[in-house]
């Protein structure tokens, strides 16, 4: 393992890209952190599943990362950078070795950090897989508000029985007619398991129109 040093992280349950990050965000400046080398079947597998690092690897990077507090320096336990020598991420784990949350990086210390792991071999840090993470834990933070605000609208307006209303939504999203509420609900809310294309932004956009014309009349 080597050591990166005098870089930020914003660890979010989710790998946000340093475009994404929040003025409210939590912010560290990392004093130093470990940097890990694998390849990128390693690197996917971390990516995109949830997974557990054995005992040993745990013991390994343990109070070895550092980050400026105010004047004091503190530990944060179970920290590390990994990179493939393409893409780097800052993982967090919990003290029994699952990762619980994801930095990306500023871009030019992202690109320092490549450049530095040209000169790294590869390691091979024991991890077992739990389970593949879902779909959607990949979607940026505006496409999780679109379908968080969708969610909320549909089932607000099907529990309130407003049936004109998803009936228009219904329409405009498949562009044929519905009339049985079950139906629209149940289908409208599938359609946001799926990748968000051009019909989720403009029901969102729709669904925000119907707000503003509440609050004026």
């Amino acid at each position: 393992m080597s050591y990166v040093y005098d870089i930020v992280l914003n660890f979010n349950s989710e790998l946000y890209e340093f475009y994404e990050w929040k003025k409210d965000d939590t912010i560290y400046h990392i004093k130093r952190i470990n940097l890990i080398k694998v390849d990128s079947k390693i690197y996917n597998d971390l990516l995109n599943h949830k997974v557990k690092f054995n005992e040993d690897f745990i013991i390994s990077i343990f109070n070895k990362c550092e980050y400026f507090d105010n004047r004091s320096i503190e530990l944060m336990p179970y920290a590390f950078l990994v990179t493939d020598s393409y893409r780097v991420m800052g993982l967090l784990l919990d003290s029994s070795g699952k990762i619980i949350k994801y930095s990306s990086l500023l871009l030019d210390e992202e690109e320092y950090v490549l450049d530095l792991s040209d000169k790294l071999k590869n390691a091979f840090p024991k991890f077992s897989i739990i389970q593949k993470r879902a779909k959607n834990e990949y979607n940026t933070r505006q496409e999780k508000l679109i379908i968080n605000v969708i969610k909320k609208d549909l089932k607000l307006d099907y529990e309130k029985k407003d049936l004109n209303k998803l009936k228009y939504l219904y329409y405009e999203y498949f562009n044929k007619q519905c009339d049985v509420p079950d139906v629209i609900y149940h289908e409208l809310m599938s359609e946001l398991d799926k990748n968000l294309t051009d019909k989720h932004y403009n029901l969102y956009n729709l669904i925000k129109l119907t707000y503003n014309e509440t609050i004026e009349n």
